[in-house]
């Protein structure tokens, strides 16, 4: 359905008609005219929320280049710092990491893994000990 949406307004982007619209996601995606005229008709309410989501996306990737510049950064100046200075550095180097994790959801992704994996441990661990 989302890619149905982007198609539509694509094709919309590109100078086609309407009617041309409809004739040409009708057959891709084998529905009815009808449903890609409805998509039409609610365009305004799903157009904002699709836009708002790809601009997410960008605004994520900004944030993740620039840790990633960052991060080169102090691990330029942790190769060449003198033996006080390292610390600093690599402080720095584990506070952009931290935060990229935070940004890219890898923890909230680690926990759903081990609440996943707990039964399955717990049962492990059981039959360990009853051997």
């Amino acid at each position: 359905m989302l890619k149905k949406q982007l198609d539509f307004l694509k094709l919309g982007d590109k100078g086609f008609s309407l009617c041309e619209i409809v004739k040409a996601l009708s057959e891709e995606y084998q529905t009815s005219e009808r449903n890609i005229y409805y998509d039409a008709e609610t365009r305004n309410t799903w157009q904002p929320v699709l836009t708002q989501l790809f601009d997410l996306d960008k605004a994520r990737l900004v944030v993740m280049n620039r840790y990633d510049f960052l991060y080169r950064q102090a691990n330029l100046h942790f190769q060449t710092a003198s033996e006080s200075l390292k610390p600093v550095y690599l402080s720095k180097m584990v506070d952009i990491t931290d935060r990229l994790v935070s940004l890219l959801g890898l923890e909230t992704l680690r926990k759903n893994r081990k609440q996943k994996n707990e039964p399955y441990l717990w049962k492990m661990s059981l039959q360990k000990t009853s051997h």
